[in-house]
């Protein structure tokens, strides 16, 4: 029954007491907004290091400041930048001769960077002559800037490759794409009277000029060397043997010729040093009128001799007669009855011709002589 009193709802406030009204959520303090602020910047910086480390300034980077010096033909500023920057002196490696080079390196990509710890690989495919070749670079991380951004040395390989140049003993310079260069030393060749040059080159194509000729000598005519990019292919070598000049021949075939003009002038039946030789036999006062006549003309040829500068000079197909006349009265107090004989003979001419620059030695072989 109702009593005319209320009981209040559970949740209801009581009379009497404040309520407190909801309002927006608290604030944050200050001190947290901070370190949060700070954690999320040392986060981008952490990930922006690495970024930087791994594209930017990544291993990358020092092989293409690499790449681009070879494509702009400034192989004196790439060297320092692979190595230690110190590479051994080589005479082909001055920006005169390598960008004078055709066939050289016209572009490059890369394909990969693997970092392992302090070292890592990059590999590219460098483009040479409209064809692409793999081709993997070593690099090792030397340290980090005040910065914290990695600092990375190339250690190679250099694309080099070796051109083996033979070259007379006495020969000192040489012309590479229009660019004079004095020669190393080099090493003793298989051959005598040469020596052997290696020059390192970079990938592109080399016109090798031998110097002018001399009065006797000549060292032939200029010669490419294609230096590929490829590993697996090697450049061709270069020989620049010296030779007698044809001058030198001439001049050689002409003395030969005064001396076998001397040697048939001779009376005698085999005159000294001489390639015309035959034989008398009886009493000398039997035989008068003794002569020698050329038949045949020699053809001549110049071979190269074993030691160097040492030529041998061969006639060919010469022929010539001695004659005489011969007493074939054989009783005494008869007068005299007078035939003239012949012998006729092949010739065997060999001399031996010695070049230099600018002098020649020509001498008759003594074993030369007839064939009859």
């Amino acid at each position: 029954m109702d009593t005319g009193t209320t009981t209040p709802a559970p949740d209801a406030p009581t009379p009497g007491t404040a309520v407190e009204v909801p309002g927006r959520a608290r604030r944050l303090r200050p001190p947290l907004i901070i370190g949060a602020a700070l954690l999320l910047a040392v986060v981008a910086a952490v990930i922006g290091v690495a970024l930087v480390n791994h594209t930017v300034l990544g291993p990358a980077r020092a092989v293409e400041a690499y790449l681009d010096a070879l494509v702009a033909g400034e192989a004196e500023k790439s060297r320092t930048l692979i190595g230690d920057g110190e590479g051994a002196p080589a005479i082909l490696l001055s920006d005169a001769v390598y960008r004078s080079a055709e066939d050289r390196l016209t572009g490059y990509e890369v394909r990969d960077v693997t970092v392992l710890g302090d070292t890592a690989t990059v590999a590219v495919e460098l483009m040479q002559n409209g064809a692409a070749t793999r081709y993997a670079f070593e690099l090792t991380r030397t340290g980090r800037t005040a910065f914290v951004l990695d600092e990375w040395r190339l250690d190679g390989p250099e694309p080099l490759r070796d051109i083996r140049v033979l070259v007379d003993e006495g020969l000192g310079l040489l012309t590479v794409n229009g660019v004079g260069l004095a020669l190393p030393p080099g090493g003793a060749a298989r051959y005598p009277g040469l020596r052997s040059v290696t020059l390192p080159a970079l990938p592109g194509r080399y016109v090798v000029s031998p110097p002018a000729p001399s009065a006797y000598l000549s060292y032939g005519s200029e010669q490419q060397v294609v230096v590929p990019v490829d590993p697996r292919s090697a450049p061709s070598g270069v020989l620049l043997e010296p030779a007698p000049t044809p001058a030198a021949e001439a001049e050689a075939v002409d003395r030969v010729e005064a001396l076998l003009d001397a040697c048939i002038a001779s009376s005698d039946a085999a005159p000294a040093g001489c390639p015309n030789r035959s034989f008398l036999f009886g009493d000398p006062e039997d035989v008068r009128a003794p002569r020698w006549t050329l038949d045949r003309v020699p053809t001549y040829s110049l071979e190269k001799g074993y030691d160097p500068g040492v030529y041998r000079l061969t006639g060919h197909d010469a022929q010539a007669t001695f004659s005489y006349e011969r007493n074939i009265e054989f009783g005494r107090g008869e007068p005299a009855r007078w035939t003239r004989e012949e012998d006729p003979q092949p010739l065997l001419i060999t001399a031996t011709v010695t070049v230099s620059a600018d002098e020649l030695d020509v001498n008759l072989d003594p074993d030369a002589g007839s064939g009859g």
